[in-house]
């Protein structure tokens, strides 16, 4: 069995397009699947909105409430309840291509392969700032990608890709690996819970590459990623950039067991030097970036280096489970 999985947290207008879009890929393929949402709001006008649009998709939609908090809890609860061995994970902010299931299935024929993804291109919500596309550049593979928002769009198969290219917003990997891995690592936690931001599926790529799980990018696994006109901002970059500081953070903490206590001075990341000439907002909003990354970074590193629980937190062997909520209390009382 197939099994589809959406977390949704923080908006309930999305939805609908998403699920419209696996039905018809469901219905398009003779293969047993299921999709199921993980609600991991807290406002119960959002739970009772996206209750209503699980009651009205076109197809059968199993509704499962994850009340702890960020995305990596969302997406667990999602594999603990599915019942496919193919597991594939998708923002609720996407919209599936024709025949995108159908790429994920051939993506999975060869037994080795253990993570699949494809492109996500963009469906934008707002005019294009200029600056935009000095953010949009090559990947080692050919085609583009823009890391910002989640866009990927190679242009060609790629057999055995680093799984670093599969993306979290459209992800397939087996239910097998992913135990094996031992899941994802902390995500988009609440603002207040910052300081317990991991790195993501970034972790669990990094995992796979080491334990020499093969990825495959698949072409026909396309999907659309609307990009509303709040992710088209210098400000919305700069959050961007800040988080990024704190993953990064996260992941070199893990990798050399050690505080760096400064952060690199120029991030890939985060402030790309452009080989173009643009208009020079570009060069204004790298400098914003390159800023926010390193406050970024340098805050995560302060409060690693200040809490011992908090270290004891990053180099946790699996997340599975984890209540971030009871850690962050135990340190700083209720949140």
């Amino acid at each position: 069995m197939f099994s589809i999985l959406i977390p949704t947290a923080g908006r309930g207008e999305v939805l609908p397009v998403v699920l419209e879009s696996a039905h018809r890929e469901c219905r398009a393929i003779g293969h047993p699947t299921e999709v199921i949402v993980i609600d991991n709001n807290t406002d119960e006008v959002l739970v009772h909105c996206i209750r209503q649009q699980c009651d009205a998709a076109e197809g059968p939609v199993r509704y499962v409430r994850e009340p702890s908090p960020g995305l990596s809890a969302a997406r667990h609860r999602g594999a603990d309840e599915a019942a496919g061995e193919w597991l594939v994970f998708l923002d609720d902010d996407v919209e599936l291509g024709q025949g995108w299931l159908a790429g994920m299935l051939e993506g999975f024929t060869d037994r080795s392969v253990g993570i699949v993804g494809g492109p996500s291109i963009p469906r934008f919500g707002g005019s294009v700032p200029a600056w935009f596309w000095d953010f949009v550049t090559p990947t080692p593979y050919g085609g583009w990608h823009c890391t910002w928002v989640s866009l990927l769009d190679i242009g060609r198969p790629v057999d055995d890709i680093h799984p670093n290219y599969v993306w979290g917003l459209n992800f397939g990997i087996r239910r097998s690996v992913l135990k094996e891995l031992g899941g994802f690592h902390p995500d988009l936690v609440p603002g207040r819970l910052q300081r317990w931001q991991g790195d993501g599926e970034t972790g669990l790529t990094l995992k796979a590459q080491a334990a020499g799980v093969k990825a495959r990018y698949v072409p026909q696994a396309l999907l659309y990623h609307y990009v509303g006109p709040e992710r088209l901002t210098v400000d919305y970059f700069v959050r961007r950039a800040r988080y990024q500081g704190v993953c990064d953070s996260f992941t070199q903490i893990r990798a050399t067991g050690a505080l760096v206590r400064t952060s690199p001075a120029a991030p890939a990341q985060a402030a790309a030097q452009s080989t173009r000439t643009w208009e020079s907002a570009a060069a204004d909003v790298h400098r914003l970036t390159a800023q926010a990354y390193r406050e970024g970074f340098e805050f995560h590193q302060r409060e690693a280096a200040n809490d011992p629980r908090l270290l004891q937190w990053i180099h946790r062997e699996t997340f599975w489970g984890a209540d971030i909520l009871a850690e962050a209390e135990a340190v700083n009382g209720p949140v």
